[in-house]
């Protein structure tokens, strides 16, 4: 068991001082996702600090309903809260002022939010018919999670996780090719 399951015990329990504890050790693994996660750095999108702090503060807030058993349940949370956060920037874009389209970079953002956003209908319509696969996709696309973490995250078999990534990978491209 490493340093961050029990530090989440005493977190869930009311400890702010072991949530500050998780939130410096695990720093580092949140700012590397949202570097990944967060869109190129063109104009009006998210840096991965903001990104990293909103998500802290979505994951508090989860914390007093529930405990958060581990860092691979952490990390799960946190893609969820990035793909959540990420896509309410992109809405806020989308639907905002589109007078500085015509400059190529606003343009860009504006088709990478547009992309997001087509994104998180197909998840949504995935978790419509299992729930499963959509937290797949989230532990692996935004929390950056390996198969084994999502296991253990999700408390599934390897091999169900495997097959719903499978699955979804599958269902993606073939809403690409379409």
């Amino acid at each position: 068991m490493s340093e961050i399951t029990p530090l989440l015990e005493q977190a869930h329990a009311g400890d702010r001082a072991a949530w500050e504890r998780v939130v410096a050790l695990l720093h580092d693994d949140l700012l590397r996702l949202a570097r990944c996660a967060s869109t190129s750095g063109l104009p009006d999108t998210l840096d991965a600090p903001a990104l990293v702090r909103d998500c802290y503060e979505r994951i508090a807030g989860e914390i007093g309903g529930r405990a958060v058993v581990n860092r691979s349940h952490f990390l799960a949370l946190a893609g969820r809260a990035m793909r959540q956060i990420l896509v309410s920037h992109a809405r806020e874009r989308v639907a905002g002022d589109r007078a500085g389209a015509s400059d190529p970079a606003t343009a860009e953002a504006l088709r990478e939010a547009a992309e997001l956003l087509s994104l998180d209908a197909v998840l949504e319509e995935f978790g419509r018919e299992d729930e499963r696969l959509v937290h797949v996709l989230d532990g692996r696309i935004f929390g950056g999670l390996s198969e084994v973490e999502i296991a253990e995250a999700l408390r599934l078999p390897l091999r169900t996780v495997q097959r719903l990534w499978d699955r979804s990978r599958e269902r993606l491209q073939s809403l690409q090719d379409a």
